[in-house]
């Protein structure tokens, strides 16, 4: 490999001997050149996003140190998000405040019924029921944003594992895909088949109970605990794994390159200006790779704020119609309301958690093959 890296070198002597902007700006496009994002396009436009803002356009805006079309970038983006869901989560809102209002009107007028408390007990099954169909969209969306966020860090790392390969950095390369393994085999299986799971059936249960104070209500909180401890241990485990493994490639990765930029300086009579061809070559080459990790980063954030955020107003919607539902129908129907937002607050930690891995995984490319 140092061999390669040598010969690769000399072939750019000559464009980087002496350069200047101009020919420093060549380097840059023609390793830009390599790399192909036709694949993360598709699946962003497949996402529900226009084709005026790509991951490709948005590389080729940062490696000609363009300021990106502020019409149709980031910040954009997240406004064109966050409407729609503030105004989903003022109808459910809405919604909510009025089954509590018909609770209180019905219960006042079977006060003084003989058939009060099975009309009560009836009320409270049909207001479950309501509440508990009202925030399953949340739930349906929480559970499928997992998958979504995996699939598109699995998408992100074919590209930059083969430019980590092409630069030499090798052993950064192979920490990427020894953290996807472990991410779509281990994390995405407990998070899938464990914590989801537990969660739903959790809220599930509090709707069940009715009134949030029985046993049902007790063996969800329970589930909601196991998930979250399960959670919290595989971030942790996740975490470490990254940082060792990272710290270990990236130190490998730059004593790699500082061996090669040594053995071009020890050649007679030119090393001294091989020396800085190298230093020039893995510069650029730095630059490319860290524009490339980048726009990783900005995919995998725009994919996962849609249900994030989704999920995000929907448990809103639920924590601010408990407080307002509460001096009207009184306690069992807010703790109702509490018990399905803290499902959805659950919910919502698995989908942050995804993707703060996923952008773990891809945090090594930003330092790998540092050179003094």
């Amino acid at each position: 490999m140092k061999r390669l890296l040598v010969i690769a070198v000399l072939v750019l002597a000559p464009v980087l001997l002496f350069s200047g902007s101009q020919e420093t700006d060549d380097a840059i496009e023609a390793l830009a050149g390599t790399i192909d994002l036709s694949e993360w396009d598709r699946w962003f436009e497949a996402e529900g996003y226009d084709a005026d803002f790509t991951p490709s356009r948005y590389l080729d805006a940062i490696i000609r140190m363009q300021e990106p079309d502020p019409s149709h970038g980031i910040g954009s983006r997240l406004k064109d998000l966050l409407l729609p869901g503030l105004k989903s989560a003022a109808v459910m809102l809405t919604v909510l405040i009025g089954l509590a209002v018909c609770s209180a009107a019905i219960g006042g007028l079977s006060d003084a019924s003989a058939m009060a408390e099975p009309a009560k007990i009836t009320l409270r099954v049909v207001t479950a029921c309501a509440v508990l169909v009202t925030a399953a969209s949340g739930i349906r969306t929480a559970s499928g944003a997992v998958r979504l966020i995996f699939r598109t860090t699995e998408l992100t790392l074919p590209a930059i594992v083969g430019f980590l390969v092409l630069g030499g950095m090798e052993h950064t390369a192979a920490l990427l895909t020894a953290s996807r393994e472990l991410l779509s085999g281990t994390v995405l299986y407990l998070l899938e088949t464990c914590v989801v799971p537990l969660a739903a059936v959790g809220g599930v249960l509090y709707a069940l109970d009715a009134c949030g104070t029985g046993r049902l209500a007790s063996i969800g909180r329970l589930l909601h605990r196991a998930a979250k401890w399960i959670l919290g241990t595989t971030c942790s485990l996740f975490l470490l794994f990254t940082a060792i493994r990272g710290a270990a490639a990236g130190g490998a990765d730059g004593l790699l390159l500082k061996t090669t930029k040594l053995m071009a300086g020890s050649v007679p009579a030119v090393g001294g200006v091989l020396s800085e061809s190298v230093d020039a070559a893995f510069r650029c080459l730095q630059f490319v790779k860290n524009a490339l990790g980048l726009t990783g980063t900005v995919l995998i954030l725009l994919i996962g704020a849609k249900p994030v955020l989704s999920v995000f107003w929907t448990r809103c919607a639920l924590r601010a119609a408990s407080m307002l539902a509460e001096p009207l129908s009184g306690k069992p129907y807010a703790d109702l309301l509490r018990g399905l937002g803290d499902t959805l607050h659950l919910l919502l930690l698995a989908e942050l958690a995804a993707v703060a891995m996923s952008l773990l995984v891809i945090a090594p490319v930003l330092g790998a093959g540092r050179i003094a």
